[in-house]
C-alpha cells in the first residue's frame, strides 16, 4: 500500500454530540433542548438587563440542550426517517402528487416534538403549528394538511421509544387493576372529549351550507349525546362526580370555527377539516383510555365507542377529500 494512501484517515459519520463531542448521539433532544432552554434562560436572564439576557440565552442554551438530549438519546432520527420515506405515500392522507420532501418535515417535527415535549400531543399542537411555520422548509404543506402526518410520527415515537415498557401487542401490561377512582378519572376525560365533539359538530352544522353536510353533522352529534350518556352511567357506577363540560381546548376549536364563520371563511373544506382535526383528538384520546388497566365492562362500552369515532373520522377524512378534490378541478 502506498504511503500516501496510508497517510488518509477513514471517514467516518460518528454523529457527534454537538455538545459534548461523544459520538453517537441523536441530536433530536439536543438541538430542540438548547432552542427552549435558550429562551428560558434568556426570559431569566432579562431581569439582570440586556447583558444578564444575552448570558442566559448562552447558558440556557447549554443546560436545555442537555436536558433535551437525555430525552432525544430515546429516539433515532435515522431510523424516523428511513420508515417514513419507505412509508409516506401508503398514509391515509398522502396526496397524489406529493413528495417526501413535503411530507418529510412533518414527520420530523413529529418525532422531534415527541422527544421535547412529552405525550401529549394535542396539548402542544399549538406550539406545533407554529413551529411549522418556520421548520416547513420547502413544503407545499400548509399546518392542516401537515398535522396527520406529524401526528403520526409523534404517535410513532411514542410507541416505538416511550411506551414499550407499558404495552405488549396484545394490549396492557399493567399487573394490578385501576382503582374506581382511577377509572372514574379516564371516565371523565372521555366524557369530556364526547362533550367537546358533540359541541363540535353543531358547531359546524351551523356553519355548513350543504343539507346533507349539515344532516351530517348533527347525526354526529346526536352519537356524542349517546355516547356521553354510556358514560355518565358508567361513571354513576364507580361512584364517581362526572366533570362539568367539555374541554378548553374544544372551546376554543368551537369559537375559532363560529369566528371563521363570521368572516365568511368557512368553506365546506374548511369545516371538513375542523371536523377531522376535532376527531384526530378524539381517536387519540381513545387510544390512550383503552391503554389502561380498565374493568371488562367499561373496556367493552370505551373499546365499542373507539370504534364508532374511528369510523366517524375515516368517514369525514373520505368527505374532506372529495372536498378537496372538487375545489382543487
Amino acid at each position: 500500500m502506498a504511503a500516501k494512501d496510508r497517510d488518509i484517515p477513514e471517514i467516518r459519520d460518528e454523529n457527534r454530540d454537538p455538545i459534548t463531542g461523544a459520538p453517537g448521539a441523536h441530536p433530536v433532544g439536543t438541538g430542540v433542548g438548547a432552542t427552549g432552554g435558550a429562551l428560558a434562560g434568556a426570559a431569566a436572564g432579562a431581569m439582570a438587563g440586556p447583558v444578564g439576557a444575552a448570558v442566559g440565552l448562552v447558558a440556557g442554551a447549554v443546560v436545555g440542550g442537555l436536558g433535551g438530549k437525555a430525552v432525544g438519546e430515546r429516539i433515532n432520527p435515522t431510523v424516523e426517517e428511513a420508515y417514513w420515506r419507505e412509508n409516506y405515500n401508503r398514509q391515509p392522507y398522502y396526496q397524489s402528487g406529493l413528495g417526501y420532501e413535503d411530507y418529510g418535515p412533518a414527520y420530523e417535527l413529529g418525532y422531534t416534538g415527541r422527544g421535547t415535549f412529552g405525550r401529549d400531543f394535542d396539548t402542544v399542537e399549538p406550539e406545533l403549528a407554529t413551529r411549522w411555520e418556520t421548520d416547513r422548509g420547502a413544503s407545499q404543506l400548509d399546518w392542516d394538511r401537515a398535522r396527520p402526518a406529524t401526528r403520526a410520527a409523534w404517535e410513532r415515537a411514542d410507541q416505538t421509544y416511550f411506551n414499550n415498557d407499558l404495552t405488549t401487542a396484545d394490549g396492557p401490561a399493567y399487573d394490578e387493576p385501576l382503582s374506581n377512582d382511577d377509572v372514574v378519572d379516564v371516565l371523565n376525560d372521555l366524557l369530556e372529549n364526547t362533550r367537546d365533539g358533540g359541541y363540535g359538530f353543531l358547531a359546524c352544522a351551523e356553519e355548513v351550507k350543504s343539507p346533507a353536510t349539515k344532516q351530517l353533522f348533527v347525526s354526529r352529534a346526536e352519537s356524542c349525546r349517546q355516547a356521553e350518556a354510556e358514560l355518565l352511567q358508567l361513571i354513576a357506577a364507580y361512584g364517581g362526580k362526572p366533570a362539568e363540560g367539555g374541554t378548553a381546548a374544544g372551546a376554543m376549536h368551537r369559537g375559532w370555527v363560529h369566528l371563521k364563520g363570521s368572516l365568511g371563511a368557512n368553506s365546506e373544506l374548511s369545516l371538513l377539516e375542523s371536523c377531522e382535526r376535532g376527531e384526530d383528538t378524539a381517536v387519540a384520546r381513545y387510544r390512550k383510555a383503552l391503554k389502561q388497566a380498565l374493568p371488562a365492562d367499561v373496556r367493552a362500552v370505551v373499546q365499542r365507542q373507539a370504534d364508532g369515532a374511528q369510523r366517524n373520522h375515516d368517514q369525514i377524512r373520505d368527505l374532506r377529500n372529495a372536498a378537496r378534490a372538487r375545489d382543487e378541478a
